[in-house]
């Protein structure tokens, strides 16, 4: 069966990268990552369970948001403290930047944090062993789109390919977000603004060419994005970044819950990391 990861990242809208530089030109005190708990409500109600990437500030604003979030079901997974790019701070930095945020993570919710994703997909292969050596399982960092100038793409000849989008080192994993290749472009379909601005009829498409090569599947959204309101003074940002933040977003949630209605008849499962990873550690029977 068809594995499909369905993921969020939990921050707030002026931690994107394009729009931090007008965090206080906007100023607005609206918070978007508090008001996803009735979409992932109905996400567990549908049986679908997502891991959710925290950033560390959203945690300490917001730790009942993440404690009924895990309380749903969800995984809480670790996605950085301020959501500084990886590959801009030294070892050390990083070390205690994820560290600090693992440890914020750990005391809300009573739970062991196993995962991590870095924000913009910038994480570097030297700062793996950091994550393993704070106790993480898996990295769900990669993704091979060398286009964007702002993703790194890491080198997983280290790691054994064990399945579709699956890379295992030892007892860690990193999972792989897709895109598809056409005419030696890579198209991004992995979710985010690519979601909001392809119509639902092309996403289906570029699945199932995904599927003729592959068989999972990870996807990821933001807060922002399936909470429909107007930002206040979001104008300000500039017609393109207007434009690119606001596209989609009144009709996105509802989009994507044709879409996975659609999924669940293509002999999908929903999983995720955490299950998936000791699943695998049972079969193996390896300590976790």
């Amino acid at each position: 069966m068809r594995k499909y990861f369905l993921t969020m990242d939990l921050e707030e809208w002026y931690h994107l990268e394009y729009l931090k530089d007008y965090k206080d030109v906007i100023a607005s005190k609206q918070r978007f990552a508090p008001q996803v708990i009735p979409f992932l409500k109905k996400m567990a109600d549908e049986g679908v369970y997502l891991t959710v990437f925290v950033l560390e500030d959203v945690a300490k604003d917001h730790p009942e948001v993440v404690r009924e979030i895990a309380k749903m079901g969800h995984e809480i997974a670790c996605h950085g403290q301020h959501h500084e790019l990886v590959y801009e701070l030294s070892v050390d930095e990083f070390r205690k930047s994820i560290g600090e945020s693992k440890k914020t993570l750990e005391e809300i919710t009573g739970e062991k944090v196993k995962g991590y994703r870095a924000p913009c997909f910038s994480m570097e292969n030297e700062k793996l062993d950091v994550l393993w050596e704070l106790g993480f399982k898996y990295d769900a960092s990669l993704i091979r789109f060398k286009e964007h100038k702002l993703y790194n793409v890491m080198d997983m000849s280290s790691f054994k390919n064990i399945e579709s989008m699956v890379y295992r080192k030892e007892d860690k994993y990193e999972f792989e977000t897709p895109t598809l290749d056409i005419m030696g472009k890579s198209i991004p379909i992995s979710g985010g603004g690519y979601f909001r601005l392809f119509p639902l009829w092309l996403m289906k498409y570029f699945m199932k060419k995904h599927w003729e090569k592959e068989e999972n599947f990870i996807f990821y959204i933001h807060p922002f994005e399936v909470v429909g309101e107007i930002l206040e003074n979001g104008k300000k940002m500039g017609k393109k970044n207007y434009f690119r933040f606001q596209v989609g977003r009144p009709t996105l949630q509802k989009k994507l819950l044709k879409y996975i209605n659609w999924l669940k008849k293509q002999d999908v499962e929903f999983v995720k990391f955490e299950d998936y990873i000791t699943k695998e550690t049972n079969k193996e029977g390896m300590v976790i």
